[in-house]
C-alpha cells in the first residue's frame, strides 16, 4: 500500500510522523524542523532505521556550507546523500518506508527523485509526504492509487 501524506507547508507532517513511527520497526527518513532563538532555520533528517540525524538544508543565511537553491533555503548535497543512503537501506530490510518529502527539487526530477521514483514504483509499503500545492502534478507524474491523508485541511 502507498499513502500520500498531504498538508500545508508546516502544518506538523513531518512532526506527526515521527511521533508516529521513531518507535516503529520501519525505515525512511523524516525531516524535522531546527530552530534558532525561536526561528525555524532549517530541517535536519532523521534516519529512521538507527535515529542518526544529518543536516539536510538551512535558510540562507544560516548556511555554512554550498548547496542547492530552492526557494530560500540551500540543501546539503551531504544531506541527500545521507537521505539516499537511508532510504535505499529501507528498501532492503524494511516492510515500511516513510518518504519525506517529495518536494520541488523531486518535482524537477533532482534531489531524492531517483530514490523516490524506486519506492513509489516498488513493491514496499510507503508512505510519502507532500506538500498539498505539489498533489496535482504528483499524481500526473505518478498516476497510481495512493491512499491519501490530509493534514491540517477543514
Amino acid at each position: 500500500m502507498k499513502i500520500l501524506f498531504i498538508g500545508k507547508k508546516a502544518s506538523g507532517k513531518s512532526t506527526l510522523l515521527y511521533s508516529l513511527f521513531k518507535n516503529y520497526r520501519c525505515g525512511g527518513i523524516v525531516c524535522l524542523p531546527v530552530f534558532k532563538n525561536g526561528k525555524e532555520i532549517g530541517k535536519d533528517a532523521v534516519n529512521l532505521m538507527n535515529n542518526e540525524r544529518r543536516r539536510f538544508c538551512r535558510i540562507k543565511e544560516e548556511a555554512d556550507f554550498k548547496g542547492i537553491k530552492v526557494g530560500r533555503y540551500l540543501i546539503d548535497p551531504k544531506g541527500i546523500k545521507f537521505c539516499i543512503d537511508a532510504l535505499n537501506e529501507a528498501m532492503e530490510k524494511s516492510d515500511l518506508i516513510i518518504f519525506d518529502e517529495f518536494g520541488k527539487l523531486e518535482m524537477e526530477g533532482r534531489g531524492l527523485y531517483e530514490v523516490a521514483e524506486k519506492i513509489i514504483e516498488g513493491d514496499k509499503n510507503a508512505i510519502i509526504v507532500l506538500r498539498e500545492e505539489l498533489e496535482k502534478e504528483f499524481m500526473k507524474k505518478f498516476p497510481h492509487e495512493f491512499k491519501k491523508i490530509y493534514i491540517g485541511k477543514g
